[in-house]
């Protein structure tokens, strides 16, 4: 199985390059339009899967339109407690955000989420995505959700491995991936 994971269309607050986590930002007119030119570059899919996140469920019915869409809530991006809505200027003091950003995965961000939890939460939300796809028969799914949830999940699955931040998607960006098993691995086919 093949699956298209996708990043979230633009927000307000990534124009702003702000931390948007739990925050339910809708896409801009930017983020619409954005979507709207990237529809004909998705290959078709069979199913679909969202985080319950706004910005998301905008961003799959813009590419896929009249699609039905599967509401995956371990999909959503991460609790950035306090760094929520800041930007890394307002933040780069911080020295828990320079370990963060530094690549200290055992953080937990105050009044946030602890990152281990985030990429447990994240791998179960997939491998639900997976699970429902192969009972399906699919050939190709489409799961639209947030750059930290792809970055988290595929430093841990991918092929090749890569890096945390080497597999940051741009908005509206996506990997084209087969699904292989025993061990999980997502072999990256292309970046679209």
């Amino acid at each position: 199985m093949e699956l298209l994971l996708i990043r979230h269309g633009t927000t307000p607050g990534n124009e702003c390059k702000r931390y948007v986590g739990t925050e339910d930002q809708p896409l801009s007119q930017a983020g619409a339009q954005l979507a709207q030119s990237r529809r004909e570059a998705m290959p078709a899919v069979e199913a679909l899967w969202v985080s319950p996140m706004l910005r998301c469920r905008q961003t799959a019915q813009l590419l896929f339109p009249g699609m039905e869409q599967r509401q995956v809530p371990q999909l959503r991006e991460c609790n950035f407690g306090e760094f929520e809505g800041k930007t890394w200027e307002e933040l780069k003091v911080n020295p828990l955000y320079r370990a963060w950003i530094g690549g200290d995965r055992t953080i937990t961000i105050p009044g946030g989420e602890a990152m281990p939890a985030f990429g447990a939460r994240c791998l179960q939300g997939l491998e639900q995505v997976i699970a429902e796809g192969k009972a399906m028969g699919i050939s190709r799914g489409a799961v639209v959700a947030h750059g930290g949830v792809w970055m988290s999940v595929l430093e841990r699955l991918g092929h090749p491995q890569r890096d945390f931040y080497q597999w940051l998607l741009p908005n509206c960006g996506a990997y084209r991936v087969r699904v292989e098993e025993d061990p999980l691995t997502l072999t990256l086919l292309e970046t679209i």
